[in-house]
């Protein structure tokens, strides 16, 4: 009997140890996919002064909210605490961004274009950077385009951040294949020696040889 008893007790303390553990699972799911924080918008003022100092082809750098963008912010190298990557357009003299996003925070799976106040508002306070690529205007409107056709063509989010598979794009990846097919060279490859995730961080954006900052929120917050 002593044995039966032993064995219904381990059961009652297995079952409570697998109920709990598919709770934080749960817990952790909802927290990065479904949190309404992860979606979060609130007004993010950009003065005259810095939209004259956009261009066609600029990458802008924000932090998100929600414990999705956390993390990145935790696993990546970048000098800067951002999370996320869009590249702003100027399309029927309108300033527009062009970026990858998941469905579970936004309404459309995949490259979409979105009105730049959009994008700031959906920014946390005091987080955006903008820089620019360290080269002809030229080549900067070839990646643009490029970038510009994969929001026509509506290229799926990659949620397996596969590098290796060109049917569709998470966040970084969408630049380094533009810039790639354009400049026939990887500059975003050096990055991945560096971090153990073999994935694109926004290093890169980051890196002064390569780009030039032109708007940094964070600084003047310091």
């Amino acid at each position: 009997m002593g044995f039966f008893k032993q064995a219904s007790r381990l059961r009652k303390i297995l079952l409570i140890f697998a109920t709990l553990f598919l709770l934080l699972i749960g817990f952790i799911t909802y927290k990065v996919f479904w949190d309404p924080e992860n979606t979060k918008q609130v007004f993010y003022p950009l003065s005259q002064e810095d939209r004259g100092l956009l261009r066609h082809g600029d990458i802008i750098l924000r932090k998100g909210y929600g414990m999705f963008s956390d993390g990145i912010i935790e696993v990546q190298n970048s000098k800067s605490p951002v999370s996320h990557c869009a590249m702003i357009l100027n399309e029927d003299k309108q300033w527009k961004v062009v970026h990858a996003l998941s469905s579970s925070v936004a309404q459309f799976d995949g490259v979409q274009r979105q009105n730049l106040q959009r994008f700031l508002n959906e920014s946390v306070p005091g987080s955006i950077v903008v820089v620019r690529f360290k080269s002809s205007t030229d080549t900067i409107s070839q990646i643009a385009s490029r970038v510009s056709y994969y929001a026509d063509a509506k290229k799926p989010f990659d949620h397996h951040f596969d590098n290796a598979d060109t049917s569709a794009y998470y966040c970084t990846e969408l630049f380094q294949k533009a810039f790639y097919q354009v400049l026939k060279k990887d500059i975003f490859h050096a990055q991945l020696r560096e971090n153990n995730t073999g994935i694109y961080d926004l290093s890169t954006f980051q890196d002064t040889t390569l780009f030039e900052e032109i708007i940094n929120h964070q600084n003047r917050i310091k």
